[in-house]
């Protein structure tokens, strides 16, 4: 099931999701430091695949895969600026060192945790695949 992402809100409802993953693709704070800056940030696992470990009303924790730390990531300020698109999210940091950057997630499911497919979009994908297959053949589906 893929990830669609317009809001706050549904960013959040996919955090309450068992399984929910999320990752940094970009972090424009980070490319900008040095080659040692980078590697360290990495080292840490900064760039790790992080899992949902509690979430708040503000803030949700996350653990970072192969290391014993948590990171925090926090909606309370400046969420209006935040944009949504497909399955990523991105976050602008305030920050006073230079022009303005922003970090870069994309969202995704744990392997084995992907939420099953409703029953309507069920319904509607057989649906489009019987009138494809029929149109296939030449025959007129009924409508």
């Amino acid at each position: 099931m893929a990830v669609v992402l317009r809001s706050l809100s549904d960013f959040k409802r996919f955090l309450a999701t068992p399984g929910a993953v999320i990752q940094i693709v970009q972090n424009t704070f980070m490319d900008r430091q040095s080659p040692a800056g980078q590697e360290a940030y990495r080292a840490k696992g900064m760039y790790e695949p992080r899992t949902v470990q509690a979430l708040s009303r503000k803030a949700a924790v996350f653990s970072v895969k192969g290391h014993p730390t948590t990171v925090w990531l926090y909606w309370d300020k400046g969420v209006r600026r935040w944009r949504f698109s497909g399955d990523t999210v991105a976050v602008p940091l305030e920050t006073a060192l230079g022009p303005p950057d922003e970090i870069i997630y994309r969202c995704s499911f744990a392997e084995g945790w992907e939420p099953a497919e409703r029953k309507a979009a069920r319904r509607a994908r057989a649906a489009r695949e019987r009138a494809r297959a029929g149109a296939d053949e030449g025959v007129t589906p009924p409508p």
